[in-house]
Formats: structure tokens, sequence, C-alpha cells
């Protein structure tokens, strides 16, 4: 290439072992993301591809970015919608936007997952080379719940959701049909994870909270939010999971049970993003609140959920009494006296009525009033 700005897509070609493979394969194009597409693509994202475990994702990526065929500049000008094979096995869409600008767009990733191409028609031993605003993920590598929050280094959040017996959120499966999710029609999908990194539980009784399955439970629901999909909330970026800007709130798995489950993202004048539990008290962010470092969205369910790093744990928030039942009887309370206040004031006009005084003419009624009456 003839600059640095691709560098890391170069880079990744070789950790992945495809270098050979790619110089070797007669007659192709190859198109090259810009190094900026890595941060595009979401942090978690990014790091998992490029992760030791996530090797067949990686290769999968970078083979759908290798077009089988040579496809030179007035190829791709000279037709306003076409579909190119690539070495990973699936198609990539070829259309023009506005004006001359050229997109594709990829067989899988999430809704609205697209790049820009620059032809520069370089040359190369078996074909000619591209290159490209955004990377493309290819319908054969599934981004699930489980690799996202692998590489937002939540290995202990992933134990408790397994743990939970909630392992469903990982896989994007359906929950067991016997389990209370399964019972109360919840899918595997369409969940986003608010994942705290593992140095977030170094002042976590584990071992206790290991030991009560409830208490389990409740902790990972808390942190579980109900993703509306893509369309339900525009103008947020394509690689975010949910949108969180300002104020923005979502329902928790365990919303139903408590007005005290629900989580709200506040931004603040720094361009941090905080998260906490909506309702309770606290500081309103600055200690009692998590803050958002990365991440990543899934392509399971339509691309709808993925996970959210942060790091500082979200521990349920439960009132005490006073404040859970306080408010509700107060104002049943001044019902009830409001009522009988107006009842008791209604009783006395009444008696008044009824008491009030009569009048007759002095010396009582003459002989010629008694006859007329």
């Amino acid at each position: 290439m003839p600059n640095l700005n691709s560098s890391s897509f170069l880079a990744a070609i070789f950790s992945a072992d495809l270098a050979d493979t790619i110089k070797t394969s007669p007659r192709t194009t190859l198109l090259v993301p810009h190094n900026d597409a890595f941060k595009r693509l979401g942090l978690l994202v990014s790091a998992h591809l490029l992760s030791t475990s996530a090797k067949a994702d990686l290769e999968s990526v970078i083979l759908h970015h290798v077009i089988d065929d040579v496809v030179y500049t007035r190829d791709l000008r000279n037709s306003t919608a076409r579909t190119y094979p690539t070495l990973e096995g699936s198609d990539l869409h070829v259309e023009h936007t506005q004006g001359s600008a050229i997109s594709l767009t990829p067989s899988g990733g999430w809704p609205g997952l697209s790049s820009e191409l620059t032809p520069i028609n370089l040359l190369s031993k078996t074909g000619v080379v591209h290159q490209l605003s955004d990377i493309f993920i290819p319908r054969s590598v599934h981004l699930t719940v489980g690799k996202l929050a692998k590489a937002a280094k939540g290995t202990t959040m992933t134990n408790l959701i397994i743990k939970a017996g909630m392992e469903w959120v990982l896989n994007g499966t359906t929950p067991p049909a016997d389990s209370p999710w399964g019972q109360n029609g919840i899918s595997g999908t369409g969940w986003t994870l608010l994942c705290p990194s593992d140095d977030a539980f170094k002042e976590v009784n584990l071992t206790q909270l290991h030991a009560d399955k409830a208490a389990m439970q409740l902790l990972v629901g808390q942190h579980l939010l109900n993703t509306p999909k893509s369309a339900e909330f525009p103008g947020s970026p394509t690689n975010q999971p949910v949108r969180f800007d300002d104020e923005d709130i979502y329902e928790s798995l365990i919303s139903p049970e408590s007005s005290y489950r629900d989580v709200v993202f506040r931004g603040r004048e720094n361009g941090q993003v905080t998260v906490g539990i909506k309702n309770s008290p606290g500081t309103g962010g600055k200690v009692d609140w998590a803050k958002v470092t990365a991440w990543g969205r899934a392509t399971t369910g339509g691309g709808t959920g993925g996970v959210i790093q942060i790091d500082r744990l979200l521990v349920p928030y439960e009132p005490p009494l006073w404040l859970e039942y306080g408010p509700p009887m107060t104002v049943a309370i001044f019902g009830v006296l409001a009522i009988g206040g107006f009842f008791m004031g209604v009783r006395k006009i009444w008696r008044l009525d009824r008491t009030e005084a009569t009048y007759e003419p002095v010396g009582g009624f003459g002989r010629e009033d008694d006859d007329e009456s």
C-alpha cells in the first residue's frame, strides 16, 4: 500500500495467516479498510476479532474483503447495482449512492452497515486493490453477547450469568421452556448486557453470591437492558447496541418487579457517559454510577442488542419499607380524610336545613285564618 493508513488491516491479514492465501489466489480484488474503520466498528467488536480465540471469525472477515474477480474502477462505475462473490463464500452488494459515490454492503453484520469505496486501481500480482471506509462483517460471523462480553474482560460477569441459569443471553438462543423466562415468553435476543469488568468485582463476596441463586438472577437481570430494534431509535450510530444519549431510559429484565429497576444514561460535560439505576437516591452519577468505557453490537437477532462495558457493578436498589409503601399509604390516608371530611360537611349542612326556625303571627292565628286553612 502507498501509505500507512491501512496498516491495521494488513497486520490483521498476517495475524490470521492469510497473506499467502491472498497472494496466491488468482484474479482477485482486495478491499482494504482504513485504520479508523476498526474504531467505527466498535471497540469490543475490534477487540474480539483481533483476539487469539477469534481467529476463525477474523479469517472470515478478511476473506469477505477479497472479491473473487478483478474489478476495476470502470466496472464499478458502469453498474448501478451488482453483487460480487468473495473468497469467504458470500457476496458483496455494490451500488451507487449520491453523485458518483460507490457504496458496498456486506452479507451480514447489522442493518445499516455499509462502506464507501475509494477506487484507486492499485495493481498487484494477482489483481487490483481498492480502499474502504469501513470493515465488513459477513453472515458467517456471529457476534454474540458472550463473545463481546469476553472481549470486554467480563469473565466474572459471564460466569454469574451461567450460574444463574441464563446462558441463553450469551448465546442468543431461546430460554428453556420450563424456566421462568421461557414461561413468560422472553426471547434470547434483543438484550444489551451492561458488563462490569473483572476489576469491578474486587470488593464483592463472590462465594456468598454464588450460594444465593435468587440474588444472582436479580443482579444479572439489573444489567440486562430490553433493547428496542434499531428502527425504534433512529439517529443512533450503527455500531451502538442502544442509543445512550443524556436521559435515555431503558427497562431491565427485572423492571416489572419494582419501580427501582429501570436504567438511565447521563452525558457529562467532558463527553463521558455514565449509567445508573433510575429513581435510586445517590450522587447523580459522581460516585455510585458506572462509566461507559466501550461497547459492541451483536449480530444475533438481526443486530439487536450487544454489550456495553462499564467500570462499576450496578447493585439493585432495595428501598426501605417506609419509602416503598410510605407515599401510597400517605395518599390513601389523605384520600380517606378528604372523603370523610366531604361527607361530614354534607351531613352538617343537611342538619342545619332540618333545624331551621319557623315563625307565627303575634297572638296566634285568627279564626279567619283557621277557616281558610
